[in-house]
């Protein structure tokens, strides 16, 4: 049994949660053991799912408040479990209180594993991602991203493409199915004629989400029948509901908060919007492709995302909306039936024996190491 205790998990249920959990739900349980590591004290998306799964949940005081508390309790949890890999989910080098105890600690394999490819919003985020970054790159960890451009922007030189871990789906779970779509536009109270413009994910600084507004507006001068329908929350959700209403848009945008279950959402749109400032390798857009929907991405957006060819990356400075709005009413116009061909990598079946074998590697490795000593 190979016990990896995992480390980044916030309360939202964002890509990060959603991906970790897709192996979870597939890996071999009998050979590996997943438990998680709550970093913010506040709980983590999936809990009820990851106890009946049979991991463990372990709870820090906040570790950007009370780094040294967090740091110590940390270091037992370390010491009262066996645990052979440490695997850390991260934004970016900002803060490496997870690593450092891990390495600190010494008896398990750590992953530091990226997941963006630029720092979050707040100038001391960046300033201490500069800072911690370079440290980063010389400590003795694995070095995983989520796709070639994170792993570069993480590791620079450092990085092999060998170690991108995919975002990986389950594909059958998004295929186009006409009942379910049926079922979920009556529900958002979308009529037959409707085209709808969708957007699933948490509502961050980074995700641009007031921009889909400013689209949505574009797309008004086309036709009254456009409608926006958002999945997720976050710190700028309010806001972004706050702009709906004084606009006037409510009538045209459904808000659906966080869902546990985003397939069956994609279901009810014909365009999915991601306009992003920046991203790794966003697995919302891997499920819209996997959904057979025509996908429009931010410029900023590593073209590895386009694995369906069913992408239009364009991009986001001021005015650039009305070229979103033109492109997407042209395309919906088109009265196609989508169809998407995800390659194998991106299947979760496929790639959770990949992430196993790297599992079993680095605990051969640890083996190895202690039979040569």
């Amino acid at each position: 049994m190979i016990k990896i205790l995992h480390v980044g998990f916030s309360i939202n249920f964002g890509g990060v949660e959603s991906l970790v959990m897709n192996y979870y739900r597939h890996i071999d349980k009998s050979k590996f053991q997943f438990d998680f590591l709550d970093i913010y004290g506040a709980g983590i998306a999936f809990e009820d799912e990851i106890s009946a799964l049979g991991g463990k949940i372990y709870r820090l005081p906040n570790y950007k408040r009370h780094p040294m508390k967090a740091a110590k309790k940390m270091c037992c949890i370390l010491d009262d479990n066996d645990y052979d890999i440490v695997h850390i989910h991260m934004q970016s080098a900002a803060n490496l209180m997870p690593i450092l105890v891990a390495l600190y600690h010494k008896k398990e394999k750590v992953i530091a594993h990226c997941h963006s490819s630029s720092t979050p919003r707040g100038v001391v985020r960046k300033i201490l991602h500069c800072i911690n970054v370079t440290i980063l790159r010389r400590m003795n960890v694995e070095k995983w991203a989520c796709g070639e451009r994170a792993g570069k922007w993480m590791w620079s030189d450092a990085f092999e493409n060998k170690n991108v871990i995919a975002n990986a789906i389950k594909t059958e779970s998004f295929m186009p199915n006409k009942c379910i779509r049926k079922k979920i536009r009556e529900r958002c109270g979308f009529k037959p004629d409707d085209r709808v413009i969708g957007f699933v994910g948490r509502f961050g600084d980074e995700k641009n989400t007031l921009f889909l507004i400013k689209v949505l507006v574009e797309l008004l001068g086309f036709s009254d029948n456009y409608k926006l329908l958002t999945v997720g929350a976050g710190e700028v959700y309010s806001e972004f509901q706050k702009e709906v209403y004084r606009r006037k848009l409510e009538k045209n945008v459904y808000f659906a908060g966080t869902q546990s279950n985003a397939s069956i959402w994609y279901q009810a749109m014909d365009a999915f919007l991601l306009p992003s400032f920046f991203e790794g390798f966003p697995m919302v857009g891997l499920e819209a492709q996997a959904s057979g929907l025509p996908c429009f991405f931010s410029d900023r957006i590593s073209s590895e995302i386009d694995v369906s060819k069913l992408s239009t990356f364009i991009s986001i400075v001021k005015g650039e909306e009305k070229k979103w709005a033109y492109k997407i009413n042209l395309e919906l116009s088109k009265q196609k039936y989508w169809s998407a061909q995800i390659p194998d990598m991106y299947n979760i079946e496929y790639a959770t024996k990949l992430l196993e074998n790297k599992y079993i590697f680095l605990k051969i490795g640890d083996n190895h190491e202690t039979k040569k000593c």
